[in-house]
């Protein structure tokens, strides 16, 4: 409630996306009827309510600037920051803007989507994995997490590192567009009060919310949109494919001579490696939506013409085409390169050396393995010597 010039102005927010409610103007975000502004509580505004129950997106006329400055000011207002992480697309959610803010405020480093990856990785792998990731980057998180907003699983965990922590903390969430924030605090908060979507910036102002029974409270903020991923470059409609609401599509090649492997037609990559003899082995991993693709370099060219490909779409084909480059990268047994916004390629046997064709721009990250056989090994071996050793 506020007081202009005399007169009592009622302010009302919406409990999905935070911003302040208006009956003026459609078109404009935050709107609702006069009718419920004046009877109803607890409002969604239009843009929310149709992408609740529609599945609607209507854009708004707020900049990366504006989510950014949204999110600074209330991670400046708070104990502890709840970075949310996207272990599929991890690259592309670990922006330049989260690790500045990271590096600078304790944080919980919670990452989403983890049963999304194959049930053969040990929930120990992914995160002794990310942990190595953080140091790379020079952030010591408080802990770390894992989580699927999916499944609720680990999600009462993250409440009890936040009492560790603080007892009364006040949480910001924090993570770029895409990586379930809203889900999550719809888990932690066991309400269905934030809006979910797959759209970019459906959460528009700072959301505070108590958890019931704690004296913690959580602020939900706008998600942070990130910079060179392949998603970005489609239309939301396309992007949203990109994103898997399932276990990741994930096969394993190895290429003949001549031969060209592509994400459907996103990127592609041939093999240079000299012997013919040896031939690298390797995996991708990448959205269901995403096909695999296998077929001879001078076949690409008639391929997209003949629009073999579902992506690009062929409304967005010369735009996407227009900014293609190459790189040739070199990449040893169990190292990895991940394409942000799509996906990854796994080594088993190698070195791989490949001439990458991709768009300008998009991030391009060599990493070492999230699946490392070898790393594993070592670890079992590593807790069967602490087993026989008498000084343990």
């Amino acid at each position: 409630m506020k007081i202009n010039g005399g007169k009592i102005l009622i302010v009302k927010k919406c409990r999905g996306c935070g911003i302040v409610l208006q009956t003026e103007d459609s078109n404009i975000a935050g709107y609702v009827t006069e009718e419920k502004f004046i009877t109803e509580d607890n409002l969604l505004c239009q843009r929310c309510y149709k992408m609740k129950h529609y599945g609607k997106y209507q854009d708004v006329e707020l900049t990366k600037d504006d989510y950014k400055k949204e999110v600074g000011t209330a991670v400046r207002n708070s104990d502890l920051i709840l970075a949310i992480i996207d272990i599929i697309d991890f690259e592309g959610s670990f922006s330049e803007e989260i690790l500045d803010f990271l590096r600078d405020y304790s944080c919980i480093i919670i990452v989403n989507k983890i049963d999304l990856l194959p049930k053969t990785i040990h929930p120990t792998e992914v995160s002794n994995w990310v942990k190595s990731r953080l140091e790379e980057e020079d952030i010591v998180p408080y802990d770390i997490a894992l989580i699927s907003t999916k499944t609720r699983y680990g999600v009462n965990g993250v409440l009890r590192k936040i009492k560790s922590f603080k007892k009364d903390a006040t949480a910001t969430i924090l993570g770029v567009t895409n990586v379930g924030k809203s889900s999550f605090i719809n888990s932690l908060i066991e309400k269905d009060k934030a809006t979910i979507s797959k759209y970019p910036g459906t959460t528009l102002k700072a959301i505070k919310n108590k958890i019931e029974g704690t004296d913690i409270t959580i602020i939900d903020t706008p998600g942070l949109i990130p910079e060179r991923r392949i998603s970005d470059l489609l239309e939301p409609q396309e992007a949203l494919k990109l994103v898997p609401n399932g276990e990741i599509n994930r096969k394993t090649f190895k290429l003949d001579d001549g031969q060209v492997f592509l994400f459907d037609g996103l990127i592609w990559f041939k093999v240079k490696n000299e012997s013919e003899e040896f031939k690298p082995i390797f995996s991708a991993y990448a959205s269901r939506a995403v096909k695999f693709h296998v077929t001879k370099e001078d076949r690409i060219n008639d391929l997209i013409e003949k629009n073999f490909f579902e992506f690009p779409s062929q409304k967005e084909r010369e735009g996407y085409y227009s900014k293609m480059k190459s790189t040739t990268i070199t990449v040893d047994s169990q190292e990895e390169i991940a394409i942000s916004g799509l996906g990854w390629i796994n080594v088993k046997r190698g070195p791989l050396t490949i001439e990458l064709f991709y768009p300008e721009g998009v991030k391009i990250t060599k990493r070492q393995g999230i699946i490392n056989p070898k790393i594993r090994r070592n670890n079992e071996k590593d807790e069967e010597n602490k087993e026989d050793d008498p000084g343990n």
